[in-house]
């Protein structure tokens, strides 16, 4: 049995669905407060609980051989929710989760984490993540530390900036930081293919078939509409100056600044052959980008 922590999120939805489409059982931890929607329909059992209660995850992880675990408290904050923290999730949570875990019996543990370049940024999130990384590491369970570079679906949205629908987009800072940009469902059925493996990696980091700048994915979207789009550029000034007032108050926001500062001044990013050696043949985000207009447009 599998247990799955962080599947009502945008990628442990999808990890679910390929749980269950590779006939893999599996157990969902889900908040209290939190309707499980359609991981109700294909996990083989919902259990409540959370990363910030101990006990929870005790009752958990009773009988379970793997772990994955895609659960991050980034994207509720910057959605404006004050339930959670970077503290309490992303560091306390995943401590009190990676002790207790082999304490049941749990021999394997699939945690999803970040790009090396995002993780030596210093942010309070990097921080906190790398400081998991190294729990796994020292733990007796076999680690499989997932770090898939910048997904598609949310960096090329409005949330983050890039509202093409409008015609504007924001560039951190210069836009000539290079990233593989992956489609979530191929990240998905990487996780899935790793999780079933009998002796995986401990470590991969992969991307996309693609390798773009910010500024040439706002090129990409201007081919594929015919369009210009109105560019802003935040400095990077503007940005460092940002994180490190904001550390102290909004360690969330702190964090995506540091991050998107680390990202500007990358010069390569890791390619697709992980993917390709899993079998999986990945979109690339041009292809994204084209099937995204053209969705419009009908």
């Amino acid at each position: 049995m599998l247990l799955l922590v962080g599947g009502t999120g945008n990628l442990g939805g999808r990890i679910a669905s390929r749980l269950q489409a590779h006939g893999l059982a599996f157990r969902a931890l889900v908040r209290p407060q939190t309707e499980p929607g359609t991981l109700a329909d294909v996990a083989t059992e919902i259990v409540r609980g959370d990363l910030c209660d101990p006990a929870s995850l005790r009752a958990a992880v009773a009988g379970i051989d793997t772990v994955i675990a895609s659960a991050h408290s980034l994207d509720r904050i910057m959605a404006g929710h004050r339930d959670v923290s970077i503290e309490s999730v992303d560091r306390e949570g995943y401590r009190s989760l990676v002790s207790i875990a082999p304490e049941a019996g749990v021999r394997r543990f699939v945690y999803v984490s970040f790009p090396g370049v995002i993780l030596d940024s210093g942010t309070p999130f990097a921080k906190a993540k790398l400081a998991t990384e190294e729990l796994l590491k020292a733990s007796p369970m076999h680690e499989v530390i997932v770090r898939p570079d910048a997904y598609q679906e949310p960096w090329l949205s409005g949330e983050r900036g890039f509202d093409w629908r409008s015609g504007r987009v924001v560039i951190f800072g210069r836009g000539d930081g290079q990233a593989s940009y992956v489609g979530m469902d191929d990240v998905a059925e990487a996780i899935v293919r790793l999780t079933a493996m009998p002796d995986p990696p401990r470590m991969v980091e992969f991307g996309g078939p693609e390798m773009m700048s910010r500024n040439e994915l706002a090129a990409a979207f201007e081919s594929a509409l015919g369009a210009p789009l109105r560019r802003r550029h935040v400095p990077r000034f503007a940005m460092r100056a940002g994180s490190a007032a904001l550390r102290p108050i909004r360690p969330g926001l702190s964090s995506v600044l540091g991050m998107g500062l680390s990202l500007d001044d990358r010069v390569v990013a890791p390619d697709d052959t992980v993917l390709r050696d899993l079998g999986i043949q990945a979109r690339p985000v041009t292809e994204y980008i084209r099937d995204l207009v053209a969705a419009e447009r009908r």
